[in-house]
């Protein structure tokens, strides 16, 4: 990969420029880089596969480009790469980053590496269906703050905020697609919607009559705070060991070459992988469906490396184990196993919604919970679930049709739910799954 820097070819006086935050063109990829000369401007890198052109313009298959329009201060207080680095290959780029991780703060090899990942994932959001959030927890505030300024020279357009309301960062360029790092924020109604739903590729707010993506990846440190679990279902989460920063802390200049490094070496790393990042479904694993998703989406960064890419499945069990935890979850499970129970039954080829919570409450009280649902919090569920209700002259009824089957028991597959098919006669979607069809509920 030769990585030289040239320039642009001459445009015409009368050419319109094209303003791009970076992506894809055909044959090459574009992207923002810093200008050496000016801290508060940007020039433009393209690599068409052979080579890396920097310039302030650049002009590739008939069309001449430009950065795209940013305020000064952002341009200023963003990290920026400011040409691409070598980077060897991905398994030794990827242990850089994981060992200036390590170096530096107090953290676990597993955490360290969920960390990496994270990193890599915030490089390639725009190709990803879900931008993977991070949740930082630890008593220590100094150790937070220090892997927020760590991470701020690893991740992709970077933005360290000190405070953070949904007002304020929704007018931020969140078209770019920054990486947030935020510090202890104060989690209001709104702040928690926007971080619980900012995570999904092509979903937009309205503002002042516009439409605006607010997809981008964040990194949060909450201190000893408890997360809120709409939050916690969409962030991986690393823990601080609870001690002072390393004597080795990074200063400053420390910190100012590490990103210098670094910041170059990713984008390179992203320059060639770019078009290459391909989201796929795992099979193979009984998580839940947001843990997987987060899976799908970490795997696809590192998707030349079979062996990192593998690793994300049990660096994420401890985590999937946590969402199963939550009551939201808990009922999730405790519905699709009453929906499983009314299948197996085959008394009818419909099910009244009220049936079903009165099957998922029983359920979650063999299981200690002493929470009553109702059935129109149950029909909210179902539908989330993509299990559509009908309403007929008796209610609101579920139709169990074989594409309810199949769809019921793949969802139940991923939350780890039981089978009791006593009474199903050999069910072909449980043993399509490969259950056994003389098993119990657990």
């Amino acid at each position: 990969m030769s990585l030289g820097v040239g320039t642009a070819n001459p445009h015409k006086a009368t050419t319109k420029c094209v303003g791009t935050a970076g992506g894809s063109l055909a044959g090459a990829t574009i992207d923002l880089v810093a200008d050496s000369s000016d801290p508060y401007s940007l020039n433009l890198v393209l690599w068409d596969k052979s080579r890396a052109r920097v310039a302030p313009r650049i002009e590739y298959s008939g069309e001449v480009y430009e950065p795209i329009v940013l305020d000064p201060t952002i341009v200023h207080c963003v990290q920026w790469p400011k040409c691409p680095l070598k980077y060897g290959s991905t398994g030794q780029l990827f242990e850089r980053v994981r060992g200036l991780i390590t170096r530096h703060i107090e953290i676990s090899d597993q955490s360290a590496r969920l960390l990496t990942h994270f990193v890599f994932s915030t490089w390639f959001s725009d190709r990803l269906s879900l931008a993977v959030g991070l949740a930082i927890l630890g008593p220590a505030d100094s150790e937070g703050i220090h892997l927020l300024r760590l991470l701020r020279c690893l991740c992709r357009r970077s933005m360290l905020l000190s405070e953070a309301s949904q007002a304020s960062l929704l007018s931020l360029p969140l078209q770019i697609s920054p990486t947030l790092l935020m510090n202890r924020p104060m989690l209001t109604r709104q702040l928690r919607k926007f971080l619980s739903t900012s995570n999904r590729r092509g979903l937009a707010t309205v503002k002042r009559g516009k439409l605006m993506e607010v997809c981008c990846p964040k990194a949060v440190y909450f201190g000893m705070d408890r997360i809120p679990e709409d939050i916690a279902s969409v962030m991986i989460q690393v823990s601080l060991s609870g001690t002072t920063a390393k004597v080795s802390a990074l200063g400053d200049e420390a910190l100012n070459q590490v990103a210098a490094e670094l910041q170059g070496k990713m984008l390179a790393y992203r320059l060639a992988n770019y078009s290459r990042i391909r989201v796929s479904d795992c099979h193979d694993t009984n998580f839940t469906p947001q843990t997987r998703e987060i899976v799908m989406n970490l795997a696809a960064c590192v998707a030349d490396d079979t062996k990192l890419a593998g690793e994300v499945v049990p660096l994420l069990n401890d985590q999937d184990n946590l969402v199963r935890g939550q009551s939201d979850q808990k009922l999730d499970a405790a519905i699709l196993g009453a929906v499983l129970v009314c299948l197996h039954e085959k008394k009818s080829d419909r099910v009244q919604v009220k049936e079903i919570t009165a099957l998922a409450n029983t359920l979650l009280r063999t299981q200690g919970e002493i929470v009553e649902y109702r059935p129109e919090e149950v029909g909210h569920r179902l539908d989330g679930f993509s299990l559509w209700r009908t309403r007929q002259n008796e209610g609101m009824f579920l139709l169990l049709g074989r594409d309810t089957s199949r769809l019921v028991h793949r969802l139940a597959l991923g939350y780890g739910v039981g089978w009791d098919v006593n009474s199903a006669g050999g069910c072909p979607d449980c043993q399509l799954l490969g259950e056994p069809a003389n098993s119990t509920v657990v």
